[in-house]
Order: C-alpha cells, then sequence, then structure tokens
C-alpha cells in the first residue's frame, strides 16, 4: 500500500511494474423501446368506433436472481470491447427479441461499490431506442436470463407489482422530455476503436468542431507508482 491520490492504494511491487489498483468498475446500460400501437375505441352495434393510438413500453422479467420474477427495462453489461449503443440494441435483441436503434440517451444512474453497492462501482446508462420491426412484433424472451417479454400500457404498468423503479423512471423520461444526448461521434480509427463522444444535441445551423481523440500511448507512472527511493 503506498500514498496515491489522497489515499492509500495497492501498488505491485514487483521490479519495473508500476501497476496501481483504482478498484472494480462496470457499465451497465437500459434500452427504453415505445411503440405506438393503432387501436379502435367504442363501436356500437354496427362495430363501427373510433381510431386512436396509445402507447406502450418493452418490459422484460427477470428468469433469475437477483430480482427473479421483477420486470424491467431489457439491459444489461456492457462488454469490455463494445460500444455502449451497440450493448443496448444487443441487449433489447437478446432479451426480447426486439430489433431497435439508438436515439439518444436519457441519463445515467451511478452506483458505489463495495460496501454499498455490490463488489464493482457501477455506471448504468439509460438509452432511448427506436422500434424497428412493425407495430405488431411479438417479443420472444430468451428463456434463460428472461422468462417473459411483453409491451405494456402505461396504465397497465401502473398497476403491475415488481416493476422496477429505475425503469419507469427511464420510461417516464423517454415519453416526458425532449432529445436527450446523442452520439456526437463514433470513432472509425483502427488505432482507437471504440472512442465515442455523447453530447446535447447542437442548434439548427451550428456545425460541430472537429473532433480528434488523443493517439494511444503507455500509460505514465506517477512517481508514487514507484519503489520509494532507499
Amino acid at each position: 500500500m503506498r500514498p496515491n491520490g489522497g489515499r492509500d492504494r495497492p501498488h505491485c511491487t514487483a521490479a519495473g511494474c508500476g501497476f496501481i489498483f483504482f478498484g472494480d468498475f462496470s457499465i451497465g446500460c437500459g434500452g427504453v423501446v415505445i411503440r405506438d400501437r393503432s387501436v379502435i375505441r367504442g363501436g356500437g352495434q354496427d362495430g363501427n368506433g373510433t381510431g386512436g393510438c396509445v402507447q406502450e413500453a418493452l418490459l422484460v422479467q427477470r428468469g433469475q436472481n437477483p430480482g427473479k420474477g421483477s420486470w424491467q427495462i431489457p439491459g444489461g453489461y456492457v462488454e469490455v470491447d463494445e460500444d455502449v449503443a451497440d450493448a443496448a440494441e444487443r441487449e433489447c435483441w437478446e432479451e426480447a427479441g426486439i430489433r431497435a436503434r439508438v436515439v439518444d440517451v436519457l441519463g445515467f444512474r451511478h452506483a458505489i461499490g463495495g460496501g454499498v453497492g455490490g463488489p464493482s462501482t457501477n455506471v448504468y446508462v439509460v438509452i432511448r431506442l427506436e422500434l424497428l420491426d412493425g407495430p405488431d412484433a411479438q417479443p420472444k424472451p430468451d428463456g434463460d436470463e428472461i422468462s417473459d417479454a411483453r409491451f405494456f400500457t402505461l396504465e397497465e404498468i401502473a398497476g403491475m407489482e415488481k416493476v422496477q423503479t429505475l425503469s419507469k423512471w427511464s420510461i417516464q423520461r423517454a415519453l416526458e422530455c425532449g432529445p436527450g444526448l446523442n452520439q456526437a461521434h463514433k470513432s472509425t480509427d483502427i488505432n482507437r476503436p471504440g472512442w465515442a463522444l455523447f453530447g446535447l444535441p447542437l442548434p439548427d445551423g451550428v456545425e460541430q468542431v472537429a473532433i480528434q481523440p488523443r493517439p494511444p500511448s503507455v500509460p505514465a507512472q506517477p512517481p508514487e507508482s514507484l519503489p520509494p527511493t532507499p
């Protein structure tokens, strides 16, 4: 253990290493998919009614612990070599069999790890997705991690038990808020794969400044990471 950044941290003592352990971190994502479904309301003996539209949100039911039986928006962990937007689309397809495309970021949740929030500190990014399948598409759960997947109206969700509050918060943001953070840049440089930038949408007529990510380099070793001088 050696002082680093205002606290003692584990350091590797092997000659020439200098590795510092800063803790365990993970990134998760969840996707909000809203569909507008046409319905026929009313109608008398002649069967005629008025056309309308109802909004429904996609929820999946966990088939495993933790939270077995609870309902939530589709989501999961982002792989270490995966773009967070790609992860949101993948999770939606894997868990619910629904094809959707990322629109923007609605917000994020930060949970401290260790004795408070689990083994690792986690950032969970909430993403709005556009439904690519038709409005009559039926979700298909994977049958393992997810036991059920369905679109629910807002009234149905309000009366359901075991719907995660973060999912309710996310659905409300998707329906009530304006544009979120959009993907302003995604690197195509093979030397900098997976470099992506999200930000507030610029006003019409304002051109985005050029984005030039810093080239990859060997991490510098701070002086405190080196073995103490005798």
